[in-house]
């Protein structure tokens, strides 16, 4: 017991006068059947208050006399008093009954009828609270619910309901659902944070965590109550409130567990809840879709994880709870100090959220005259510069919104990161905010250039053609044969997510469905939006006839602006087949090239093609004119591993630029390394990026210095 009171010292900055903490017979969880609670302090002679309205215990709570029977959806918090003052913290437990969530009423016990007065219009939000008798009224709608209930962990947040709903405008005491900080018209109340405890817990993950932080609302327009009633929130964990950092696996033991902000997104642009009808196309998947694509290609991403969330025991609906982009992310990803980093971005006006502009702004200067080669050397880090831009992570970062075409970017919802005290690596962009994609299967952004953001910075080293034939053998990766922008890859990802949130959908239904039809029309009155009709439109129409088309479509536009190849480049042959992926070779294999009129190849890792500014190319210093036939392994019957960079040139011009990495067996047979757990924290794939401990796919990866090939 002494042990376990010093811990929560430790990790929650207890006061020495405040310890231990009330327990709960019962974890907190979700339940289908009543039990008899019972409360046990840690302190003898104290006596046991506590609330079940989502208030901090006081000493005029309810008294704990013995166990008491939760037989409906019920949070519990409590704790400990002795001659009048508080001796322990506050503990905190939600009990969920899903099958009682129908019951769910537009009334609830304390809670006001109005919310906040909007923004851009006149008038105030009137409060919706209930889940829509019309849809749970109905038996075969209410099962889908409950047993899509159990496909997510719960998010349940708790806290005094005035932190949320005081209608009193005082910085302190008023509620940050009614004083929401819109971007127009009124930003009282923005930054407001108020205490809270949170859980999260259940789910396939069978999360169990409960912390103390601090609550304040998050976004943009999805703050403004006439456009977006479900708003997204922040967590921030401080001393004031709690522990100064969550250290919890969130996303899972193999990822990073340390965290000093988390999202709770909703879906504002995804969701039934978008004001204007024609947008009406919520699938509640894009924006995660685009941050587990950048995730996919290994690139640093925001994680993220779908969650049912509560407030005080009312259900509010499903979000998505996320990493932040800030100093503590990068510094947990990257490395380095928290202040050594600068975070770009555009909400309105340009700006660091963290560190200044001051290299921000140089890249985007350097780059008006990026087809100088002197001056590309500079923004890449050649020759010895300091390096502004990383290229790869760049280029793929405009070819996953190009593709998904991205409607609501780039005049905002993007980050670029970079560190400038170890500037090994130039400025990295990170998926955000990419919930209106997937809409037009024609959309075409090719000549987006909004000045300062990432188009402009594009369509400027567009013009150097080192950059453009980079581009254009990026492009071919992506979206050629197997690529990861091509149907196969893009579904899979898609159904993945749709499996995850298809059961829970229901319940969001229920919750928000009815909100555009019968409580805040506002620009056109909406339907009921039910997942069975509305959500399944959507989904056959994007998997019928947008996923299949895109990749061709988006093809040709690259064709049409001269950014895509127009050759197919070399063929890797071993032994007279087309070699696999990751196909292991040894001595005495046959490994040769095939395509177009002439090859050439590197085995250093440079390019075998220098680009002139008439794009016609020449041969690097590095460069091997390869004669149909020879053999690559005549001199590599050692183990190891060998890289080659090859290009082809036909008559309807060049090739892009592919790079294979092959494993050499030794004669004795050495077995290969097979796909496990990594533990090193220096762990870098074949183009340099890096990667995060844990469990890594076969591949081949430069670990602590040195090339490793997972089979």
């Amino acid at each position: 017991m002494i042990m376990r009171k010093l811990l929560l010292v430790i990790i929650f900055g207890l006061p020495s006068a405040i310890m231990g903490e009330p327990t709960y017979s019962k974890p907190h969880g979700s339940y289908a059947q009543s039990f008899a609670l019972s409360i046990r302090g840690d302190n003898a002679g104290a006596e046991i208050r506590y609330t079940t309205d989502g208030s901090e215990p006081t000493l005029t709570s309810n008294r704990y006399t013995g166990p008491f029977i939760v037989s409906k959806t019920l949070v519990v918090r409590a704790a400990e008093f002795i001659n009048g003052e508080r001796l322990s913290k506050v503990t905190t437990a939600s009990y969920i009954f899903p099958s009682m969530l129908k019951g769910q009423t537009n009334r609830p016990e304390g809670y006001p009828m109005e919310w906040g007065k909007f923004c851009s219009i006149v008038g105030v939000a009137p409060a919706d609270y209930e889940m829509d008798p019309e849809l749970t009224s109905d038996g075969t709608f209410v099962q889908k619910m409950v047993e899509g209930f159990q496909d997510l962990p719960i998010l349940s947040i708790v806290t005094n309901r005035d932190n949320l709903f005081n209608q009193t405008n005082d910085e302190t005491t008023g509620g940050i659902y009614i004083y929401t900080g819109c971007p127009v018209g009124d930003d009282t109340g923005r930054g407001w944070e108020r205490p809270v405890s949170v859980e999260l817990f259940g789910g396939e993950q069978e999360y169990d965590m409960t912390v103390d932080c601090a609550l304040k609302l998050h976004g943009g327009h999805s703050r403004l109550p006439e456009k977006n009633p479900k708003h997204s929130f922040r967590l921030t964990f401080k001393d004031d409130y709690g522990p100064s950092k969550l250290h919890y696996p969130i996303y899972g033991e193999e990822y990073i567990e340390t965290f000093n902000s988390l999202v709770v997104r909703t879906f504002f642009g995804d969701s039934w809840l978008i004001p204007e009808y024609y947008l009406h196309q919520a699938q509640y998947i894009r924006d995660m879709w685009m941050r587990m694509m950048q995730k996919r290609m290994r690139y640093p991403h925001s994680e993220g994880v779908y969650v049912h969330t509560f407030i005080n025991g009312l259900y509010w609906g499903i979000y998505n709870l996320s990493e932040r982009i800030d100093d503590s992310y990068c510094k947990t990803h990257f490395g380095g100090k928290k202040e050594d980093y600068d975070i770009i971005k555009q909400e309105g006006p340009l700006i660091a959220s963290e560190g200044n502009l001051q290299k921000w702004n140089e890249l985007i200067s350097l780059s008006s005259n990026a087809s100088q080669t002197s001056v590309y050397n500079r923004i890449v880090g050649a020759n010895g510069n300091e390096p502004l831009l990383d290229v790869d992570n760049f280029i793929d970062y405009m070819l996953l919104n190009l593709y998904a075409g991205n409607a609501d970017w780039d005049y905002h919802n993007w980050f670029a990161v970079r560190n400038r005290k170890s500037a090994d690596v130039g400025f990295r962009f990170v998926c955000w905010d990419s919930e209106t994609i997937f809409l037009d299967v024609k959309q075409n952004l090719l000549d987006l250039k909004n000045a300062g953001c990432p188009t402009a910075l594009f369509h400027n080293l567009m013009l150097n053609d080192t950059f453009k034939h980079r581009f254009i053998d990026r492009a071919w990766l992506r979206l050629s044969e197997n690529g990861l922008l091509t149907e196969r890859h893009v579904v899979e990802l898609w159904d993945s997510l749709y499996q995850t949130i298809s059961g829970a959908l229901y319940a969001e239904s229920a919750r928000w469905g009815d909100y555009r039809r019968d409580v805040h029309p506002y620009l056109q009155r909406g339907d009921l939006f039910t997942v069975d009709y509305h959500y399944m439109r959507e989904r056959k129409r994007l998997i019928t006839s947008y996923f299949p088309q895109r990749t061709g479509i988006f093809v040709q536009q690259l064709k049409d602006k001269g950014w895509y190849a127009k050759c197919e480049p070399p063929i890797f042959m071993v032994n007279g087949h087309e070699a696999e992926e990751e196909e292991a070779l040894q001595a005495g294999d046959v490994l040769t090239l095939q395509g177009g009129s002439k090859i050439f190849y590197t085995t250093d890792g440079s390019d075998p093609i220098i680009w002139t500014i008439t794009s016609m190319g020449k041969e690097g210093p590095s460069a091997i004119d390869y004669t149909i036939g020879d053999n690559l392994l005549n001199d590599t019957s050692e183990q190891g591993t060998l890289t080659i960079r090859a290009i082809c040139q036909s008559i309807q011009g060049w090739s892009p630029t592919v790079e294979r990495t092959f494993y050499i067996k030794s004669s004795t047979g050495t077995k290969l390394p097979k796909a496990g757990s990594v533990s090193s924290t220096e762990i870098y794939d074949i183009w340099g990026h890096k990667m995060m401990k844990g469990i890594l796919p076969k591949g081949i990866y430069i670990i602590d210095g040195k090339k490793s090939v997972i089979k």
